[in-house]
């Protein structure tokens, strides 16, 4: 091989290295803008999260406070009040104004 093939092959192989180095520097950089991204969104996430567990937190607190306050209602000994016997639930099913098996008319069933 002569001094000019030796040297049209290094210049060639410069090419291809720095057409490679070109590359992988713009792979860099969109690897670096999807990192940013994937970060905010990890952030966004990490904020519902928190706000998630502080809410979940609030709804606790809520249900055990009525509870308490149910409790110290001492309800214990209404006995049957408030339920119905499966006669009494037909009878309320089936119920009308007129005793007729139609709906009861309502604001919403009429153009105003």
């Amino acid at each position: 091989m002569t001094l000019i093939e030796s040297s049209k092959l290094l210049q060639e192989r410069i090419r291809k290295a720095v057409a490679l180095i070109e590359r992988l520097r713009a792979d860099k950089v969109e690897l670096l803008d999807r990192l940013k991204m994937v970060t905010n969104h990890n952030n966004e996430l990490q904020e519902l999260l928190e706000k998630n567990s502080t809410d979940q937190a609030a709804i606790e607190s809520a249900i055990t406070e009525a509870l308490e306050t149910l409790d110290s209602l001492e309800l214990d000994d209404i006995g049957d009040f408030g339920t119905m016997s499966s006669e009494e639930l037909e009878a309320a099913e089936s119920f009308t104004l007129d005793g007729a098996a139609q709906d009861i008319e309502t604001f919403e069933d009429k153009s105003l």
